[in-house]
Formats: C-alpha cells, structure tokens, sequence
C-alpha cells in the first residue's frame, strides 16, 4: 500500500516559527479569494445565479441516530446452501443462543437469528474456520418493520458446552470480556485462527460493568472494565456489518501481538455499523472502536458520541494497512488516534504498509475542545533510541488525509497532532469547516515526546477549504515540525456548507475545486443525509471538495 507517488514540496510553504497572526494573515491576504465569503453572486452548477451573502453556520446538532434501515446495500441473512442452517426463535428449530453448538460450526455454516418482541439473552463464542468459498456466517433475521434482533448482554447466559470446549481459554477474565469472543478452541494449535466470518445485522448491547451474565461454569459475574460487545482475540478474514453496538465498554476489539502467527488479527472489516454509547465514564483508556491487526478496513459506519462523561475516541487504531474511509464521526475525546502498534512492534515495523495509513470520504465533526481531531503517530512516550516500546515504534510514515468534510465546534481546536517530525501528513481536497464560536483554529498542535525527538510532524497542505482565521498553531504554544503551504487554501467567512448538513452550497467555493493529490484513488462512495452511502461521481468540471458531491 505504500505509494511511490509521495512528492516532496519545493516551496518552505508556511513554517512553525512564524507567529500564529502572520500565518493567518498572510494566508488570508493571499487566499480570500477562493472563499464562499466572495461575490455577491457566483454560477451554481445547473447554471443559476445563487446569492451567497447569508450567513451559514455549519451543522452544530446532537447526533441524529440513524433508524433501523441498513448503512450500505448487504445481502439478507439466507442460508448459504452449502453448510447447515441453524435458524433460531420463534418457531424455529433452535429457541435459544445456547442452543447453537458454536463449538461444531463448519464452512459454510448459517445461524440465522430471527427477530423477536425480546432479546436474546446470551454470549457465544466463534472458532470456526470457514473458507473464501464457504463462510460461516452469524446474522439478523428481521422485524416486520426493518428492527434488527437484540443481543443483551445483561442476565446473558453462555452455553454450558463451552467450557470443555474452550479448555483453559476459558478464564475468568476471558469470559468477561464480551458478547461475541472470536478466539481458537482448546484442541485447535496454538498458531491456528478462526477465518473466514462474518456476524451482520443484530444489535448487541449491554456488556460493561453495570451488567452481570452466568459464565458456562453457571457461575454469575460481572463483566470486564476492558472488554467489548465483540472481541477479536485472533482471527483472518473477519467481517463485523450492519450491526449496531451501544452500551458495551467497546464496541469492537481487536487484538495482535508478537507471540506468532495464531496471535494475529488479519484483514478485519468493519463496515456498515452504528456504534455508538460505549466507553467508560471517567476512563479515557476505551473506545467505540480499538482494532490492533494487518489490513483493517473501517467503512460506511456511523460513529455517535460516546457514553456521557466517558473520555475514550471514537476510533482508536493501531494497525498497518489501515484505511478509514466513507465513515460519519461524531465526536470521542479524539475523532481518530492513530497510534504505534504497541502490542506488536516487530511485527509491523516489518511491514512497509504500516507506513501508510488512508482517510478518505469521512464526514467528522467535533468539539475541539476535549482533544485534537487527528493524531497520528504514537501515543506512549518518554523511550529511548532504539528501544522496542514508545518513540521508536512510532508509525513513522505518511497519513494521507482527503476528500474529508470536518467540522469543528467549541472554542479553541486543533485538527492535526502529528507526534513527531518522523511522522506526515498529506491534506489535500477537504473541507474544514470551523463553527463561529472557534476563536483558535489551529491545524497542528504537539505533544509529550522523549528528549530525542521533536513532536509536531510536517503537514503538507495541498487544496483545501478552511475557514478565515485559520492558523498554523495557537498562540499560547510553539510546535516543532513544519507546516508546508506551497499554494494558498480556499478560505471564507461563511459555511460552504448547506444549512445543517454536509453538501456543498450551489455556487460555493468546493463546487468543481479538487485537485490530482500526490496518492491517486478514486472516492466511490459518499453518504447522504442519515449517513447511508451512495454512489459518488464527478457532476462537475472536477470533483468537488470535502466528503460529499453536489447533486
């Protein structure tokens, strides 16, 4: 994944050093403009003359949790005909979760959950090793008006069988730490994973300390202070879709380390979810999403805030090969805190794609104020050259950021924290739309890194839209690195945004401004106003800025 394509920028640009006032207004003399703040009146698409003289405020509301309908086009939970259908619920052959024998399933096995008036109170474990050709797949029949069937965690019950199968697996800690545990069997090798799944179309919830389940032994205990509704102790091929989960500590956990090749989460997808509620009030150390792995995919999702007073991101990852793409964050202490791959150094640094992280199509919003939008780097410091832990493990490689739609709220914000002049970001065709309330709208802020070491990273800033007043740092803080502007960005005083939603305004200064970036790949996909995903095209003379066309 990693691109020969990176171009190094002749122009200095803009560099940290220069007070914060002489950024902004050097960039605002040269960059005006190209604003949506211009002429009375400028050429919309279709031809008409659109007055731009009104003052827009970006949207600022709660977030809208979307209804039952699917996210993205999936196929309906239907047998796959070359494997046993296990159908669960009313009036089928199987009435309860613990009745599935989850320990037996084969290729190309189905358990079909049918929706009920209740919910299906159970945990269950997937070991199965299915194939490209015949997955095993775990999905939600559903309601008479679209509902998905629930998975409650509270008062769940886990199938008594369970505990022989899992052997030694079968800890205390381990059963504690989710609805859904994708792990290997006690009689399976240790360098043996489950492949070759997928779970879609249920709603899971209710797996966090407030809650208590019966382990297979019978035995009831509370759940984990660090667990998920779904955790992927290992696993190749794993696709999580069209679920919701809410009220879990995480939403999805993934986990890899350095202990071989059974140890490894690999080619995880997670892909047309709402995730939203999880975290833990007062802990900043839980996500609605934690991946650890080897090409991670995280797509079409809606991301809501998390659960009141929790301090956790909404994404955390800490991969190689990521791609964020096509997703709506809404709020997390972080929108997304892309970190070193702390459990399995080796393994990474091994690979060039941990290099190179994507963010594409992404519709973010956020409060500045509780953190920075974008950290990329490494979040554990204070190390040394050449150690195995902290600096040294850093991603130490390129974000490539575009074609996003960001708003900022709040007062003070800051969009990127590069954790050192190792690290790079690449910004071009995206929108950042600052709310009026934002006094300080800082691109780049630093953070705590060990004496050899200079936080701040070089942010190449291609074609952009940004907001008037924006500014390289704050004024309170000096930040290592540089910030490189070889063309002035697209400014204005106004939203180019519609009125509460995330589509260019007719006339404004995204219509027809993207530009080739120095990575070359197509953006397909958009989301329409509940956050489900279209097909995007160029309608224009080129495609417009930001995350979303205009139609």
């Amino acid at each position: 994944m990693q691109s020969s394509r990176l171009q190094s920028d002749a122009s200095p640009g803009v560099r940290a050093g220069m007070p914060a006032l002489a950024v902004t207004l050097a960039l605002f003399l040269v960059g005006c403009g190209g604003g949506a703040s211009d002429a009375a009146s400028v050429a919309a698409r279709g031809g008409t003359a659109v007055s731009m003289a009104s003052n827009v405020e970006p949207m600022t509301a709660p977030f809208p949790a979307p209804d039952e309908r699917p996210l993205v086009a999936w196929p309906a939970c239907e047998p796959s005909g070359s494997g046993v259908d296990y159908t669960v619920g009313p009036g089928q052959a199987l009435a309860a979760l613990d009745d599935v024998p989850w320990e037996r399933l084969a290729p190309g096995d189905t358990v079909r959950i049918f929706h009920r008036a209740t919910p299906y109170r159970g945990k269950f474990v997937l070991a199965a090793q299915g194939t490209a050709a015949r997955p095993v797949r775990v999905c939600g029949v559903r309601g008479p008006n679209g509902e998905r069937p629930v998975i409650d965690g509270q008062d769940a019950t886990t199938r008594p069988a369970l505990a022989a199968a899992l052997g030694d697996n079968v800890s205390e800690i381990q059963q504690s730490r989710a609805l859904v545990m994708v792990t290997k069997l006690a009689s399976q090798a240790w360098t043996e994973r489950p492949s070759h799944l997928q779970i879609d179309g249920l709603r899971f919830t209710h797996a966090q300390p407030a809650y208590r389940f019966r382990d297979a032994a019978g035995a009831v205990k509370p759940y984990s202070d660090f667990g998920a509704c779904l955790w992927i102790d290992r696993g190749v091929h794993i696709t999580i879709a069209d679920n919701e989960l809410t009220d879990c500590v995480m939403g999805v956990f993934s986990r890899t380390t350095d202990d071989g090749s059974g140890a490894i989460t690999e080619n995880l997808r997670i892909v047309g979810n709402v995730v939203h509620g999880n975290g833990l009030a007062g802990s900043e150390s839980e996500h609605n999403t934690y991946t650890q792995g080897l090409g991670v995919v995280i797509e079409h999702n809606v991301f809501g805030p998390l659960r009141p007073g929790a301090r956790g991101n909404a994404i955390k990852d800490r991969s190689a090969g990521l791609v964020v793409r096509y997703n709506r964050i809404e709020e997390g202490a972080r929108a997304l805190d892309l970190v070193e791959a702390e459990d399995f150094p080796l393994l990474a640094m091994s690979r060039a794609d941990y290099r190179t992280t994507l963010v594409y199509g992404n519709q973010i919003r956020k409060n500045g104020e509780t953190g920075s939008l974008i950290h990329y780097g490494g979040d554990h410091y204070g190390s040394t050259p050449g150690a195995s832990w902290g600096e040294p493990v850093y991603r130490k490689g390129t974000l490539y950021f575009f074609h996003n739609t960001v708003i900022v709220t709040g007062r003070s914000a800051a969009v990127f924290q590069l954790s050192t002049t190792e690290e790079r970001a690449e910004v071009w065709n995206n929108a950042f739309v600052f709310a009026s309330t934002v006094a300080e709208k800082s691109l780049r802020m630093s953070q705590s890194v060990g004496p050899a070491w200079t936080s701040g990273g070089v942010l190449n800033l291609g074609r952009n839209w940004l907001s008037i007043g924006w500014q390289d740092i704050d004024q309170w803080h000096t930040v290592g690195g540089q910030l490189n502007v070889p063309a002035p960005p697209l400014t204005g005083l106004r939203s180019p945004l519609v009125a509460g939603g995330w589509v260019p305004q007719a006339g404004s200064a995204l219509v027809d401004a993207a530009v080739a970036g120095p990575l070359a790949v197509r953006v397909e996909w958009q989301l329409d106003a509940s956050g489900r995903s279209q097909p995007r095209g160029v309608r224009g003379a080129a495609a417009d800025l930001g995350a979303t066309e205009l139609p």
